[in-house]
């Protein structure tokens, strides 16, 4: 009898609330457990990524991703006719059944067989890894799921040959492969796919996607949108992948040229030069700040020179108001995503000092997310209204400053 194994990450470890797959991995082998055919895919889950230093998955390779209801015929293809296999059969089994269900399918709790628990009969090892330790696997990189799915196929081959003939294993197995799937078994073209390190890391990406092409000139109240949604955006000195495509849509829209572009990058640049020069000392914090902006915008050091000298040469610059993004009183600050510092600690502290917190209102000052490109539903939220997402980094500082400011005499 052929195998399927199959392995997910997932956002979380409940299906049954709101946890989805991100990452789908299957090896098929025949019935010795030589391997015949592997498939993998990237699952846009439709919400945060969840715990992104465990699977190492960021929102970004994911905002492309089919959906699962995407790749399910093709899954189910796969599976058809085999028994499948996971290790924590339990856990794998639990989403393959929500998203089969979320996708229109009606069925029971699929059957498979479960080797992490044949291996404790065998070997006396459980996790992955330590059966792998155990019998010589190699398991490349953890928690990525075709690597995981492939040292599964392989621990299923020495167990094919420990307890192949075991009649406890024979039952589980055609238990699995007499699993009446859903779906046409009409073969279908493969879905297409999303694979690890296909997002691009770099920072410019969106640059080039906005100066890719010229249009006819806007208006100043085009311009004028464009650069608050690029304040929003570099508020923490990164332009995520959702804030590219976003600038991207609003200079299309509003018709803006190449050089407009530029020139309101420079200006960008110059407004924040004022800002550091508003006291006519420039720190070098703040000095340091400007070179990110910069290299955020696609600009060397020279501009920064060149944006400080402009600002010098502004009549009544220690006058000039401050445009920069501050926290004031009151204002409320809401958290998404799994915090290097716990949700819990920082709505404490923010409101300890005078911030409050809750679900996104339209009177919400700013979302802190752990990904910027989340895809939670506090963060589409947000982007509806126009509240910037900022990362955890970019709020620490802000907090900083306002706890700076307002500290108690």
């Amino acid at each position: 009898m052929p195998y399927a194994v199959i392995d997910f990450e997932t956002t979380g470890l409940m299906p049954e609330r709101s946890d989805r797959v991100l990452e789908v991995g299957v090896v098929l082998s025949d019935d010795r457990g030589q391997v015949e055919h592997e498939w993998t895919t990237l699952v846009n889950p439709g919400r945060d990524v969840g715990a992104a230093h465990i699977h190492g998955i960021r929102a970004a390779d994911v905002l492309d991703a089919p959906g699962f209801a995407d790749i399910t015929d093709h899954l189910l293809e796969l599976v058809a006719g085999r028994t499948v296999v996971a290790h924590n059969a339990w856990f794998d089994m639990r989403f393959l059944r929500a998203e089969l269900l979320r996708a229109g399918h009606d069925l029971d709790h699929p059957p498979a067989v479960c080797s992490m628990r044949w291996a404790g009969r065998t070997i006396g090892a459980a996790a992955l890894w330590q059966c792998c330790e155990a019998l010589g696997i190699e398991l490349v990189n953890a928690h990525t799921a075709l690597d995981d799915a492939r040292a599964t196929s392989r621990l299923v081959a020495h167990l094919v040959e420990m307890v192949g003939q075991h009649p406890s294993w024979v039952a589980d197995r055609d238990l699995s492969a007499s699993f009446a799937w859903p779906g046409q078994r009409v073969p279908r073209p493969a879905p297409r796919t999303a694979l690890r390190g296909a997002a691009s890391d770099d920072p410019h990406v969106w640059l080039r996607s906005v100066l890719q092409a010229a249009w006819i000139p806007g208006s100043p109240e085009d311009e004028a949108s464009y650069l608050l949604l690029l304040s929003q955006a570099l508020l923490d000195r990164h332009v995520s992948v959702t804030e590219g495509r976003a600038l991207q849509e609003t200079a299309e829209a509003g018709g803006l040229t190449r050089e407009t572009i530029s020139r309101l990058h420079h200006d960008h640049l110059r407004a924040i030069a004022v800002e550091a020069l508003a006291d006519g000392v420039v720190t070098p914090e703040e000095r340091v700040d400007l070179e990110r902006v910069a290299a955020a915008l696609g600009l060397g050091v020279p501009y920064v020179d060149e944006a400080l000298a402009w600002a010098a040469s502004v009549a009544d610059t220690r006058a000039a108001s401050t445009t920069s993004f501050t926290l004031a009183p009151g204002d409320r600050v809401v958290f998404t995503g799994e915090m290097a510092k716990p949700r819990d600690t920082w709505v404490s502290e923010i409101v300890a000092a005078g911030l409050a917190s809750g679900g996104v209102t339209k009177s919400t000052k700013v979302l802190v997310s752990a990904d910027p490109d989340s895809m939670s539903g506090k963060a589409a939220k947000a982007r509806s209204y126009g509240i910037p997402v900022i990362s955890e980094e970019a709020f620490a500082r802000l907090f900083d400053a306002f706890r700076q400011e307002h500290a108690a005499v």
